[in-house]
């Protein structure tokens, strides 16, 4: 029985809109993708073997069209999604013959007891620049694990919620953390398809086994960022401004530094946090006795 992407999403934790974006702008971003993947040097691969690249997108102003798209915009809105902001994307791109990426989940806010109920304070928009299958490195997730606790929660633990050097490096690449699991659901899809996630929902990919470079487009949203507590608002204020961010360590291009043109695009999607609480506490770990 088919669900509903509103319906799927809440129980489930993800679903895939096909075919959202034009394949003009998919292969502008194409263009963009491999220019900026170009600039990496040997030390930035290595270090993070598992995902392949994490190039934050606040540093390349190109990205701003489909950041800001009406295309996303309408999907939004399909999913009932209002008031939302942005905070931070990446181009996370595995090269020909790269290993898994690890299982993990990427909600930082598990101190806040709003992570244990059904508020979705953070998704995920992923945009393959590819058609993608298990080959290739598609997306595997574990549907349901958004909202209810599951063994491979142990099995992560702090390492994976943390995104460990290690992991990121594949130092063994016979970890639990790569392998596949007959609970797992692949998630292959074609370019222009947008697969829409719960941050808390853990989630891994495939390895790249192809002689070509699968590339994806990671980008960070907060719906009825208004609603949300003042302390979190404010930590994600600290995201988009690229302070405190544990896969984002070097400081960087920030897009209030973005010509005009291309701010004018994101403006509706600004967060803007000004009172005076403090940040919420930064941790990747939830209490899994309130899963």
């Amino acid at each position: 029985m088919l669900h509903s992407p509103i319906t799927q999403l809440a129980n489930e934790g993800y679903c895939v809109i096909e075919q959202v974006l034009s394949a003009e702008l998919i292969n502008t971003l194409r263009q963009s993708s491999s220019e900026a993947l170009q600039t990496l040097d040997q030390q930035h691969r290595q270090s993070n073997r598992s995902q392949g690249s994490l190039i934050n997108l606040s540093d390349y102003p190109a990205f701003a069209d489909v950041i800001g798209s009406n295309a996303l915009q309408t999907v939004f809105e399909q999913l009932h999604m209002r008031n939302i902001v942005f905070s931070s994307g990446y181009i996370i791109s595995k090269p020909a013959n790269s290993p898994p990426l690890f299982w993990h989940q990427d909600w930082w806010g598990w101190d806040d007891s709003i992570s244990y109920t059904d508020t979705l304070a953070q998704f995920f928009v992923m945009i393959y620049l590819t058609d993608t299958t298990a080959e290739n490195g598609c997306l595997r997730v574990i549907p349901a694990s958004h909202r209810r606790r599951h063994a491979m929660h142990k099995t992560i633990e702090s390492r994976a919620a943390a995104h460990a050097e290690d992991l990121s490096r594949v130092s063994n690449p016979e970890d639990p953390l790569y392998q596949s699991f007959s609970y797992q659901v692949n998630v292959p899809v074609r370019a222009g398809d947008v697969v829409i996630g719960d941050a808390r929902l853990l989630h891994g990919a495939h390895g790249n086994q192809t002689r070509d470079e699968r590339t994806l487009l990671t980008l960070w949203y907060h719906p009825e960022f208004q609603r949300l507590p003042t302390g979190m608002q404010a930590r994600i204020q600290q995201i988009f401004d690229r302070k405190g961010v544990d896969t984002d360590p070097d400081s960087g291009m920030v897009i209030s530094e973005w010509p005009t043109q291309q701010q004018d695009k994101v403006a509706h999607l600004i967060p803007n946090s000004t009172g005076t609480a403090k940040p919420h506490v930064w941790n990747r770990e939830p209490q899994l006795e309130r899963l």
